[in-house]
């Protein structure tokens, strides 16, 4: 988990930092991100809103991951393949003056097939994000380029997140950390407005490709991906009490009626923090959008409410219940599978490339417990349940060491053949991989 995800989401949810602290933390799993823009963008991202100072000179500019996995799969036909994947990342940011700074994250991954497996090699080259940063002042800081804007209280499932869609590729580990870290950022102009009890942030995404709606699985480039349409977002925060900070979200498309979100967390006691995501405006369902099937614009709502427990043993505990106005009941599913199998696959790829919840409802439970038995030892896992549909399991047990990484990670994927997690190829995985952090 980055840092800059570690501290968005310390300041949402005041004590949520212990439950999602994972590998790459101060004790030397990868360490902070790239010093100087992170802190820019932090300032005006953090619900916490206090303008950062930039951070030493002496602090490193740059962070590189070399990253080697070895994966075992079996598939839902009964076959197994093998592979090696070799994931290089790359992050610089620094401010060159006091007003201005470059910011740049790549990855690249190389998949090579083992044994006897057809699968050809193939490189993807992901630029994360590219832009520069001029400081008006203290509290008002304007980036140009390739911005990643990450919301949402939520962990399993985030509504607001409305640039989400488009941003992740089917590579990307389930995990959470993953999902947010390992994402493709849009091109566009964002200008951010902090104050000490509050903050404002503006951005305006054009449309710079062939049109193709955020999520579309068909989208022929990275650009088309994420500015395929004429996008633009406000996000605004401000303190109401000590322990109470929300954000309002309003985000807009071209061809689509504005769309509101709001997130909120609260500490209960010294051990819970609960959590509401909630996102809501007149759109189109999943199947309607995805199938080009008749107009059912109507006003839809979506949602996440959980909570997070921290046990004094460095065990966090996690349950939310995620529901979509937009999804559809399993009914629908088979029936559309039945009659137009080619519809039904296109709905099923927009759900996994949107990241949308395919169903009405949907359950997530998480677990994280760090330093379990041994120092630097740690155990994490999540079930994500679409209900009425398929389920997915990860686990994995990590040992972490000043600038190395040793992990085992177990994925299990099934349900009805109409779900996605029923509807993909792989089955069952194990992955072993190490990670090398400079």
């Amino acid at each position: 988990m980055t840092a800059r995800r570690r501290c968005r989401i310390a300041a949402l949810a005041f004590a949520l930092l212990p439950v999602l602290v994972r590998a790459a933390d101060a004790d030397g799993a990868g360490g902070a991100d790239a010093a100087g823009v992170d802190t820019a963008d932090a300032a005006a991202l953090d619900l916490a809103d206090r303008p950062a100072a930039p951070p030493p000179d002496t602090a490193k500019p740059w962070k590189l991951d070399v990253q080697d996995a070895l994966r075992t799969s079996r598939y839902r036909d009964g076959g197994d393949a093998g592979r090696n994947q070799l994931s290089i990342e790359f992050e610089y940011g620094q401010w060159l003056t006091p007003s201005f700074a470059a910011h740049f994250s790549m990855r690249f991954d190389r998949f090579d097939p083992l044994g006897t497996s057809s699968t050809s090699s193939r490189d993807v080259t992901l630029v994360k994000e590219a832009y520069a940063s001029w400081r008006a002042s203290p509290a008002f800081v304007v980036d140009a380029g390739r911005v990643n804007e990450r919301l949402g209280a939520a962990i399993g499932y985030n509504p607001t997140d409305f640039f989400r869609a488009g941003a992740v590729s089917l590579d990307v580990p389930p995990d959470p950390d993953s999902r947010h870290t390992n994402r493709l950022g849009t091109v566009g102009l964002r200008a951010q407005q902090v104050w000490d009890t509050g903050s404002l942030t503006a951005l305006l995404s054009p449309r710079l490709e062939r049109r193709g709606l955020p999520g579309d699985p068909a989208a022929s480039s990275d650009l088309q991906r994420t500015n395929g349409v004429d996008r633009w977002m406000l996000v605004a925060s401000q303190r109401l009490s000590a322990a109470i900070q929300p954000q309002w979200i309003v985000y807009g498309e071209s061809g689509q009626a504005p769309q509101f979100g709001q997130n909120l967390s609260v500490l209960l006691g010294n051990s819970v923090v609960a959590y509401l995501e909630w996102a809501g405006g007149y759109r189109r369902s999943l199947i309607a959008r995805a199938t080009g099937a008749a107009d059912d614009r109507a006003f839809r709502t979506s949602s996440s409410v959980g909570a997070t427990w921290t046990l004094p043993v460095d065990l966090s505990l996690t349950a939310e219940f995620q529901s979509n106005g937009g999804g559809a009941d399993a009914a629908q599913w088979r029936s559309l599978q039945r009659a137009n199998p080619y519809a039904w696959g296109s709905a099923v790829q927009t759900s996994i490339a949107a990241q949308e919840l395919p169903t009405r409802h949907g359950l997530f439970v998480m677990a994280a417990w760090r330093n379990v038995g041994v120092r630097r030892l740690d155990l994490s896992g999540f079930m994500q349940a679409d209900l009425g549909g398929g389920r997915q399991y990860w686990v994995e047990l990590r040992r972490r060491f000043d600038r190395f990484d040793v992990a085992l990670q177990w994925l299990h994927q099934g349900g009805p053949s109409w779900s996605r997690f029923g509807a993909m190829p792989e089955s069952t995985s194990v992955q072993v991989l190490g990670i090398f952090y400079r």
